[in-house]
């Protein structure tokens, strides 16, 4: 594994929120690095509108701006008076607030010469901002241009400067094969590094027999879902299973990030008397939940956005053992022979009719040794030697 050198991480969201691929990378980065995790900036409006509902207060603007959550680990805060606006003149006091905060940080961390990764296209704004580098490194884990909810005009900026931010970058770095056909061209230094999963932890749930409460409610079969519920799933089909298969439970254990566009369907799909929403949990509490399901779902709409994704859920399947059903998308062909997949939507319940009965022992314990061998750990070893080819 890499070793010894300074990584600061600038991520999309916070530490504490849902775990993706960034959390579980300097996770592991940090037993032999100093790894800084900077969190996302705070925007004005929503700083404004926790303050007017009360959730702020004068104390959560003294806040430290820096935590340690590990040996080798620590989490940045922006301050909230650092919070982005478009407004000229208040932008840049508010820029030079946050500028000033990182800019201390970094000073008492001692960070010199850091591995710099970023994350999001919009963040080639920061790069002037940014101490001296060993290496720059952009992370992509999206197409981030299909994301839902922009303009046209916005979509065009997003692609422009993710160019831009590909370009400068010493490193690039795609999570599916659809993203590195269209992200190659423009670095000849990018880099194919899957998802992972985090095998031991459940690895240890499986051999718990613990199983929480919420499931002695819950009727078997159960068609599971972990992970973030957004715009990205299929409310439409999964309505349409959920009305046809009555004796079926279907699970939705995380966050609710419905846009106001996909509300209506969302809340018609859970309002169905075999449909359960469990919300978010703790991510050592997921693999407890998901050995819980009878079947793991990947019902993405298919699309621009699902045809480049690299799913954590496949492999938190795997690593439960569970058959999956999932909608056809280019990241799940190399794992054709262990799912079930339904070339569209109409052909959906027939997936989860084929997975339901792929439950033996053996295939299980197949599923279980193809998760093995796409842990976390695999990955920092992959990434560990790339950084190593290009450090200066």
């Amino acid at each position: 594994m890499l070793t010894g050198h300074h990584l600061i991480y600038f991520a999309p969201e916070t530490w504490d929120g849902l775990w993706r691929n960034r959390q579980q990378l300097m996770s592991l980065f940090a037993r032999c690095n100093q790894v800084l995790y900077v969190e996302e900036i705070p925007r004005l409006k929503k700083v404004v509108k926790k303050v007017r509902q009360g959730t702020l207060s004068v104390s959560d603007f003294k806040r430290p701006p820096v935590r340690q959550v590990a040996e080798s680990l620590f989490v940045f805060q922006y301050p909230l008076l650092g919070a982005h606006n478009n407004r000229p003149v208040l932008r840049y006091l508010t820029d030079w607030a946050r500028r000033s905060a990182l800019k201390k940080t970094l000073t008492s961390l001692k960070v010199e010469k850091p591995i710099v990764w970023i994350h999001r296209p919009e963040m080639v704004d920061m790069i002037d901002e940014l101490p001296d580098w060993s290496m720059l490194i952009y992370h992509v884990v999206d197409e981030y241009s299909a994301y839902g909810g922009q303009s046209s005009a916005s979509r065009q900026r997003t692609a422009e400067r993710e160019q831009k931010l590909m370009e400068i970058a010493d490193v690039v770095v795609v999570v599916s094969d659809e993203l590195y056909k269209s992200k190659s061209p423009y670095n000849p230094n990018t880099y194919l590094v899957r998802n992972g999963v985090n095998f031991d932890a459940f690895d240890r749930a499986l051999k718990d027999d613990f199983l929480p409460d919420v499931f002695q409610t819950i009727p078997q079969p159960r068609l599971g879902y972990s992970g973030s519920i957004g715009d990205r799933l299929d409310f439409e089909m999964l309505t349409e299973v959920a009305l046809h298969h009555t004796d079926w439970s279907l699970v939705f254990l995380g966050a609710d990030n419905v846009s106001p566009r996909a509300r209506k369907q969302w809340e018609a799909l859970k309002s169905l008397p075999n449909v359960y929403e469990l919300g978010p949990v703790s991510a050592d509490q997921v693999p407890y939940f998901v050995k819980g399901f009878n079947v793991g779902l990947m019902p993405y709409i298919q699309n621009n956005f699902s045809h480049n994704i690299s799913p954590l859920k496949l492999y938190d399947y795997l690593a439960a053992g569970l058959p999956i059903a999932c909608i056809d998308i280019p990241a799940v062909q190399d794992f054709a022979a262990h799912i079930h997949i339904a070339k569209n939507p109409q052909d959906f319940a027939c997936a989860l009719k084929s997975a339901l009965a792929d439950s033996s022992e053996e295939r299980k314990r197949e599923r279980i040794d193809l998760a093995k061998q796409n842990t976390w750990e695999a990955r920092v070893d992959q990434l560990s030697k790339i950084i190593e080819r290009h450090l200066v």
